[in-house]
């Protein structure tokens, strides 16, 4: 088998500027919502402690959690978009997925110590003070509300970002749940104080879901899996139909961060080419890739492959790498 180099692409050079501004968009934006998170939980804590609400004691203790969600999201992008040293070749870009990560991880036993203060109260109920409780959790929601607002456009690109987006949506329902429980109590009286630690139980269930999505999410990437939006069957047809490729092997597709996807691949050539050709080849091929599968990060090495030539040992059929975790 004779090699004939590789070619490595990197994102286009406005990629980097344009990353570089989003991110910092991402930081003042986040910077807002940490500020009406941080004043809006002490205010929760103290209208909890006064009410006697669980739920909104719990609406409190799940913002408190999301205060730290989002700080670590604010200083995954400040880490991020710092000069990296030399040997950090993808720079500090996987800090906001062990953040992501983190973000999932702190939902699960909050969640699991509310449910079980909720059920302490269904066994115990405790009169719960229902006009403050309604006040407070009526400005929760509203804070809520305009964080998310704040995120909504930037979750849609970016994992950090997006985990900070659930956690505001979450804590709205959250209020939500609150300000029902209160009306119920305040309509129909003292007999529906269940309502309350009920809300919470509900409101914890709904976290857990979601904490375990941004887990799932979050692995995936750290295990280095092929993109959830990416077939690798697809990519391993798609490189063979260029006109001078005779067959694809040793492909590997995996997230460096939101957005960033990268890509190494041998490519055998069906005849001998010059280097400049082999350059058209593989910038055909780089932007068949960013076009159809938005993999901005390709490595391509191509050989020409003789039928008598062992195949490489690390050589693998397509499905082998498309396994899900």
């Amino acid at each position: 088998m004779r090699r004939m180099g590789q070619q490595h692409h990197h994102p286009k050079p406005t990629e980097s500027f344009r990353r570089g501004a989003v991110r910092g968009g991402q930081r003042r934006r986040l910077a807002w919502v940490l500020g009406l998170t941080g004043a809006t939980m002490v205010g929760e804590i103290i209208g909890g402690l006064l009410t006697q609400s669980v739920a909104l004691l719990s609406d409190a203790f799940h913002m408190l959690t999301h205060f730290g969600a989002i700080a670590f999201s604010y200083v995954a992008i400040v880490v991020a978009l710092r000069p990296a040293a030399p040997e950090k070749t993808y720079r500090n870009w996987r800090f906001e997925v062990l953040a992501t990560f983190l973000n999932g991880m702190l939902l699960v036993p909050i969640a699991g110590v509310i449910i079980y203060e909720s059920i302490q109260r269904l066994r115990a109920p405790v009169p719960v003070k229902v006009e403050p409780m309604l006040a407070v959790a009526a400005v929760g929601l509203l804070v809520n509300l305009l964080s998310a607002a704040f995120l909504h456009r930037h979750s849609k690109q970016d994992m950090n970002i997006r985990g900070a987006f659930f956690h505001m949506v979450a804590d709205s329902l959250s209020s939500v749940g609150v300000l029902a429980a209160g009306l119920l109590i305040w309509g129909l009286g003292e007999r529906f104080i269940w309502a309350d630690p009920a809300a919470a139980v509900l409101i914890s269930l709904m976290i857990l879901v979601w904490s375990v999505g941004l887990i799932r999410d979050s692995v995936r990437i750290l295990l280095e899996a092929v993109p959830a939006h990416v077939d690798l069957e697809q990519v391993h047809a798609a490189l063979r139909d260029e006109a001078d490729v005779l067959d694809v092997h040793d492909l590997h597709i995996w997230t460096i961060t939101s957005n960033m996807y990268a890509l190494t691949a041998h490519v055998h050539l069906k005849r001998d080419l010059p280097v400049s050709e082999t350059e058209g080849v593989g910038r055909r091929l780089r932007h068949m890739l960013d076009e159809r599968f938005d993999i901005n990060h390709a490595t391509l090495q191509f050989e020409i492959h003789a039928d008598e030539s062992p195949r490489c040992e690390h050589d693998h059929a397509p499905h082998a790498d498309s396994a899900r975790p």
